[in-house]
């Protein structure tokens, strides 16, 4: 019998950012929810390895994905592709979208990492989207993945949380995309 974990390894995370929408048949996609960004449009979805985000106006899209580098996902439109370790920010210039992101990946002590743990969940019940996966035990805490968003006149802030309880890692990704035609 083989186990599967909910969360790939912290180290296989990476970020890739396209200049065109992707498949959500390549991520298995647990919750989903779009909104309306003036006359732009807005898809967050939670994946079972992390996140993908799609900005869309009527002449472009953009899509952040935070997945393991083993997902299936293309190359072509890939304008950022980089691991996700330390903290690191990207921008992007994109057919009048303007994508800033700024990420931190936090390897933290076990006891401190149960106390952020237990504060996330509170934050995770009042989050826009939220989803919670089995740890990879029984004794170990629930994998959590949960956005909180602003709107803005032009545009959209993510604020992305993913926990990694094997790791002991917790990801934030802060994502601006705003239309600056």
């Amino acid at each position: 019998m083989t186990v599967s974990y909910a969360r790939p390894d912290v180290a296989d995370m990476v970020l890739r950012v396209f200049q065109r929408s992707v498949h959500p048949e390549l991520m298995e996609t647990l919750r989903e929810t779009r909104f309306s960004v003036g006359r732009h449009t807005a898809t967050l979805r939670i994946c079972r390895d992390g996140h993908a985000i799609e900005f869309r106006t009527r002449r472009h899209t953009l899509t952040e994905l935070a997945v393991s580098r083993h997902s299936p996902v293309p190359s072509s439109g890939c304008a950022v592709d980089r691991r996700l370790i330390g903290y690191r920010t990207h921008s992007v210039l994109s057919a009048g979208i303007q994508y800033n992101c700024s990420y931190q990946l936090e390897t933290i002590p076990a006891d401190i990492y149960l106390q952020i743990h237990r504060e996330m969940e509170m934050d995770a019940g009042k989050s826009t989207l939220a989803v919670a996966l089995p740890g990879s035990s029984a004794a170990s805490p629930r994998c959590l993945s949960f956005f909180s968003s602003d709107l803005l006149r032009n545009g959209l802030v993510v604020h992305a949380y993913h926990t990694f309880p094997g790791n002991g890692a917790v990801l934030r990704i802060q994502s601006l995309f705003e239309v600056v035609e």
